[in-house]
């Protein structure tokens, strides 16, 4: 599937308006937030159709997975949104988790549980807002401040300086940030994988740390780990931009015809078959449009081109604080 798909399922007393435009949406609440509501609603179009009492509109088929037997009506549903309620416990496996990246569905969760199989954007958690009783939208759970730094509301507040630069990625980005700091007093480190993160500030409770990690898939661990940020505010930053490649793209370093177009307008271009997450998308989209330049990209190996002083300080600028020097 491609593009962001805009979706209504309404009744004679209730209208769910949202849009939907990854792969994967979470939507979260207490009870009584109307989320049993609107899947149930939509169950019931899956199995009754019309005579439901449900009417939904959207440009893609949008259906719940209803049976217990979730491997065969999953291998009928093409193209279509599919909604899944937060009972069916079979979302947290990884045999779920593997067949859902093997198809060209979007899919909707409807859940507390954080599901750490599945790479999810922190940008695509919701939960339900009310309006007036009867109309209902999806709300961001999670915002980004400036330079793409996340907090509790609650906690927001500036850190000090920090000792640390820890790093989800173990590759091109860690290489990138330990060159840009070689001759500084930051130490830049690799958590290994987005569970490490929160590892590593539990395990380390007296280091000023920044973390930059990929909030295109950083959904299902952005919870916990600001959870701890808030206990020390002073001493945390979470930075959450949508992947190493889109900070190098988003940089002004590189040019293309499309990438304009690419960055402001990202659901558009991405086809789920391909690309289940966006980080996946713009790596390879990185790779197309430099592959015949001294930018050419590598996940293993940065080109020494983005490490020129001149370079690095345009990538740093985009998630900046007053606290990296």
């Amino acid at each position: 599937m491609i593009g962001a798909q805009v979706v209504s399922v309404s009744n004679r007393r209730t209208n769910f308006k949202f849009e939907i435009r990854r792969s994967i949406t979470i939507v979260k609440g207490d009870s009584g937030t109307g989320k049993t509501t609107l899947f149930d609603m939509i169950a019931s179009h899956t199995r009754l159709g019309e005579s439901s009492g449900v009417t939904i509109q959207c440009n893609k088929q949008c259906v719940a997975l209803v049976d217990i037997d979730w491997e065969n009506q999953l291998s009928s549903i093409r193209d279509s949104i599919v909604f899944i309620d937060e009972g069916a416990r079979y979302v947290t496996s990884k045999d779920f988790a593997t067949a859902i990246q093997k198809t060209d569905n979007y899919y909707v969760f409807f859940t507390r549980e954080d599901l750490r199989e599945l790479p999810y954007s922190v940008d695509e958690i919701y939960q339900i807002k009310t309006s007036g009783k009867k109309y209902h939208t999806f709300k961001r759970l999670y915002k980004a401040g400036k330079n793409h730094v996340y907090s509790l509301a609650s906690q927001r507040r500036t850190p000090s300086q920090f000792d640390t630069l820890l790093a989800e990625d173990s590759k091109a980005g860690l290489q990138f940030y330990r060159c840009r700091f070689d001759k500084s007093e930051v130490t830049c480190k690799s958590a290994g994988n987005n569970a490490g993160v929160y590892t590593w500030i539990k395990n380390n409770p007296n280091v000023s740390v920044f973390v930059v990690a990929d909030g295109a898939a950083f959904g299902s661990e952005i919870d916990r780990v600001l959870k701890l940020q808030a206990i020390r505010p002073s001493k945390v930053t979470i930075c959450l931009p949508e992947s190493f490649e889109w900070l190098l793209l988003n940089s002004g370093i590189v040019s293309h015809p499309t990438l304009s177009s690419v960055l402001e307008d990202t659901a558009e271009y991405v086809d789920s078959t391909k690309h289940f997450t966006w980080e996946q998308f713009f790596t390879d989209y990185l790779y197309e449009i430099t592959k015949n330049t001294i930018f050419r990209y590598a996940k293993n190996k940065l080109p020494r081109a983005f490490e020129a002083p001149e370079n690095a300080e345009k990538v740093i600028a985009e998630i900046a604080t007053k606290n990296i020097r």
